[in-house]
């Protein structure tokens, strides 16, 4: 028993004796992991206002496109134009053939002549019926009858003029005129085709002046206003537009703001073709820094390092986004410290800094 207690007595020296040791090389380490420094490069950053361009794609389409159609029913009695075909304002396009037309306007023209010899003559009755009233000649019942009779022609007269006006108006929408200089873009009748009242039949487009919409998000919608200098690329070209129409409110479905853009300057044969849109989006009070000054921790949380007290303290921050190589961030924290640009990838939070100048 006694060797037994000796030897758990020498085993427990041993144990005290290693653990001593290992304390004063851990702390010796900690002391010389004090002492030492990593250079670095610093620099100090400031918050500032960003702008953030987005090419957005869209169509050239006339400002000005017309849909034809005639106002009442018929046959397609002409096409005088083709697809293609450059027109003037005022110019006839199709005429179309209402059976209806010219015998009503015929009958009407011949009640209205068969009335008006009616009142010529009923005027002739009352006048002699006055003379012969002044002569106690005629009875008063007989003159009151025709002036009674006269009113009745004049008010059937007043109706078929009207009557006739409808039928000339009518056979004038017989014959679709161009609204204004353009080209013809579609034709959907052809002669001999029946039309029904207000069907489109042909459309056309004002060629001088363009325009393209779009749909923006709010973020990018929030930065425009009425008027604004929107410049785009079409085939390598810089061409400008004008912002003309902003939309209010955001579309139901979509979300999305409308935006309407006139072309400044005319451009020939441009109808269809496709433009990207430089919209810019403004971000106030933000930070930037080359995407390398950045360290990734794996679990989206991107930090940078500053230089406090000669030490290296992490700061995460909440990237925008990226483009050109640079960073567009914010942070909860107001950054005032030292940003370390390079060396990052050498420390650790709370490792000692040499700043390199």
């Amino acid at each position: 028993m006694k060797n037994i207690h000796t030897t758990l007595i020498i085993v427990l020296l041993l144990v005290i004796i290693t653990l001593v040791s290992c304390k004063d090389k851990f702390f010796n380490t900690q002391q010389q992991t004090k002492t030492i420094t990593t250079k670095v490069e610093t620099t100090l950053i400031v918050k500032d206002e960003v702008i953030r361009y987005h090419n957005i794609p869209a169509v050239l389409i006339a400002t000005n496109r017309a849909n034809l159609a005639f106002q009442l029913s018929g046959t397609v009695d002409h096409v005088m134009v083709k697809i293609g075909e450059k027109v003037k304002e005022g110019q006839a396009l199709m005429s179309l053939y209402n059976p209806n037309i010219d015998p009503t306007l015929n009958g009407h023209l011949a009640q209205l002549e068969s009335i008006k010899a009616k009142i010529i003559q009923v005027k002739r009755d009352v006048v002699n019926l006055k003379t012969l009233r002044k002569n106690n000649s005629a009875s008063k019942n007989a003159l009151e009858q025709k002036e009674t009779d006269l009113k009745d022609l004049m008010a059937q007269q007043k109706s078929i003029q009207s009557q006739i006006d409808l039928a000339i108006a009518n056979q004038s929408e017989s014959i679709i005129k161009a609204p204004f200089d353009g080209n013809i873009v579609s034709i959907n009748k052809q002669q001999t085709e029946f039309v029904a009242a207000g069907q489109v039949v042909m459309t056309m487009n004002q060629t001088s002046d363009l325009e393209v919409e779009v749909n923006l998000p709010e973020s990018i919608w929030k930065s425009l206003k009425l008027g604004d200098q929107i410049k785009a690329n079409y085939k390598n070209r810089i061409i400008e537009f004008s912002i003309v129409e902003l939309a209010k409110t955001a579309d139901l479905k979509s979300h999305l703001m409308k935006v309407i853009l006139q072309l400044n300057a005319p451009l020939n044969e441009i109808i269809g073709q496709q433009v990207y849109l430089m919209f810019p989006q403004v971000y106030v009070d933000v930070y930037q820094l080359p995407l390398e000054v950045v360290v990734d921790d794996g679990i989206n949380n991107p930090y940078i390092f500053t230089a406090v007290d000669g030490l290296a303290v992490k700061n995460y921050i909440q990237p925008l986004y990226i483009e050109s190589g640079q960073v567009i961030f914010n942070s909860q924290l107001k950054i005032n410290d030292e940003v370390v640009i390079k060396g990052q990838s050498k420390i650790s939070e709370g490792m000692r800094l040499q700043v390199m100048p």
